[in-house]
């Protein structure tokens, strides 16, 4: 009986019946201050509980393993933390068909409001494989960048963009897939750190995925 709540309980049922609170924890081999003992974990977690809801209302999308990658804090905390808020992600909408030829993505209202970045891959004469990261303003269509390597990592995913946001200025927000380069907690700390928010596509919908991959492959095209 380690818990200081069990040892309460314990003390409490003895109470109840009559011992008195010295006799009762003198047999039980309690301390006396197990009565009056108050839990400090739930003045630490409160402040992270109130970050948690704030980053929630913010970013439906998020589960507690990209919020913790937000908000730098162990996984383990913010699961126990997760569940006790009763968080989670939102329930999946029905399919929609896609009306209309605007092959934009929802959300880029003005210039330099929303970027969008994407992996294309091409091969060389002698079959090696090459990795272009295409970044483009989703409302302009102009393509901002593309970086031509063997391999990216997140490193030289947040060295283009930092080129970038010096040139054109920031964006309001980022659009991407999941890919692991894009979902890396070092990509998300540099975000929440820059104040641009990450957008991904919603899982289930293959058009935007489709639309993703052609805005940037035209980009990539137009070299």
């Amino acid at each position: 009986m380690t818990s200081p709540i069990g040892r309460r309980r314990v003390l409490r049922c003895l109470t109840d019946r009559g011992v008195s609170e010295r006799a009762a924890c003198r047999h039980l081999g309690f301390s006396r201050r197990v009565a009056t003992y108050r839990l400090q974990q739930t003045v630490k977690d409160q402040p992270i509980l109130e970050q948690l809801v704030a980053t929630s209302q913010s970013y439906p999308r998020f589960g507690f393993r990209r919020a913790a990658a937000w908000l730098s804090l162990g996984p383990k905390r913010v699961r126990r933390l997760w569940r006790q808020l009763g968080l989670q992600l939102p329930r999946r909408r029905p399919r929609r068909r896609r009306c209309g030829s605007d092959i934009r993505l929802p959300g880029a209202a003005q210039p330099n409001s929303v970027w969008t970045y994407d992996f294309v891959f091409d091969q060389t004469a002698n079959g090696r494989t090459l990795k272009l990261l295409c970044i483009l303003d989703e409302h302009t269509r102009e393509c901002l960048a593309i970086e031509v390597h063997r391999w990216i990592r997140s490193q030289d995913l947040l060295l283009t963009l930092s080129r970038l946001m010096r040139l054109y200025g920031k964006p309001q927000y980022l659009r991407s897939d999941h890919g692991a380069e894009f979902t890396a907690a070092a990509v998300m700390r540099w975000l929440r750190d820059q104040n641009v928010g990450p957008v991904f596509i919603a899982p289930g919908s293959p058009w935007q995925t489709d639309m993703l991959r052609a805005s940037t492959a035209s980009c990539a095209m137009s070299v």
